[in-house]
């Protein structure tokens, strides 16, 4: 649920092993000769990837890095890299980029990406902090700091970032979409359901605002809204962990607990991370008699809800220089 929408194609691809890349040597006088320049290497490796071939790119890119100190090499090389899942390798070669430009705005932001993608919130928000400080007028900068907060738990800190996000940028669907989030994850349904309207009507075919306005439409009590949008996310993406969980508070209050327990169980298994669907299980399984049951996802719901509060406390510490004031 939470940013779950904003990250998921930064988390799809788990890392694989691999070992660490060989280390060339000196070039000759003779080879040094024979080295295309920068430019020719980055073409040669962005016609690769057009062919399909990454293996020929990722060789070409740590080829123009190594040669010709290009941060731009490098950069395309940790892109490639995390793409197909291989974030040691990423991280390697985003290295190499950030010794030579320590402080360039693209090699911050593709490091807070990357951390992103390895689910390490404290790492990147020190990242964008820079990034907000050096480019006070850029919206999505405060847009990738609130997605950081609220992947870390600091929502009160997320809805700040937002909400000036909002202000330098207006009327952006993504921004008005993750501030919805965060407003239901604060149980604020109201300003979250006016958000999430119009981030639909910005973008009618985002299916993740619309089971967000599912969600806030079961927090404020309006049960018929939340199962006909939830049923109609689901239509579209049978997997979707928001619509899963609107969809198990829907049948919960009409008692249907079976079905419920069904749906609470894919929302689950679809964002393993949040406490939410644990929570929704703890109260049917007490419905259903099971208090085990119960017992078991309510000491699952506590230990994520820890996990978050460590997080968030461990994202203040990290950020004590300043990173809140």
């Amino acid at each position: 649920m939470i940013a779950a929408l904003l990250l998921a194609l930064l988390m799809q691809a788990p890392p694989a092993k691999q070992g660490p890349p060989a280390k060339p040597g000196p070039p000759t006088k003779e080879a040094q000769q024979r080295v295309p320049d920068r430019d020719a290497l980055l073409a040669r490796a962005a016609e690769s990837i057009q062919r399909g071939n990454r293996a020929e790119a990722k060789q070409l890119l740590a080829a123009a890095g190594q040669q010709h100190q290009s941060v731009r090499a490098w950069l395309q090389l940790a892109r490639l890299e995390s793409e197909d899942g291989r974030a040691a390798d990423a991280v390697r070669a985003l290295s190499a980029a950030r010794t030579l430009a320590p402080n360039a705005e693209e090699v911050l932001a593709s490091f807070a990406e990357l951390s992103m993608r390895a689910r390490a919130p404290v790492p990147a928000m020190l990242a964008i902090e820079s990034l907000t400080r050096m480019y006070t007028s850029e919206a999505r900068y405060d847009y990738l700091l609130g997605v950081a907060l609220m992947t870390a738990g600091d929502m009160p800190a997320a809805i700040d970032a937002l909400r000036k996000a909002n202000t330098l940028e207006p009327d952006r669907p993504l921004t008005l979409l993750a501030l919805g989030l965060v407003y239901n994850n604060q149980k604020m349904s109201g300003d979250a359901r006016a958000l999430l309207r119009r981030a639909l009507d910005l973008d009618p075919e985002s299916l993740e605002a619309l089971a967000a306005l599912a969600e806030a439409s079961a927090g404020d009590g309006d049960i018929e809204s939340a199962e006909r949008d939830a049923t109609r996310a689901l239509t579209r993406d049978p997997g979707n962990a928001t619509a899963n969980l609107v969809i198990g508070m829907v049948r919960m209050a009409q008692q249907r607990y079976p079905e419920a327990r069904a749906a609470l169980d894919a929302a689950a298994a679809a964002d393993p991370h949040s406490p939410k669907p644990d929570y929704q299980l703890s109260l049917v399984y007490a419905r259903m008699g099971d208090q085990a049951s119960s017992e078991r996802h309510l000491d699952r719901y506590r230990q994520k809800m820890r996990a978050l509060q460590d997080a968030a406390k461990a994202l203040r510490q990290a950020g004590s220089g300043g990173l809140h004031e």
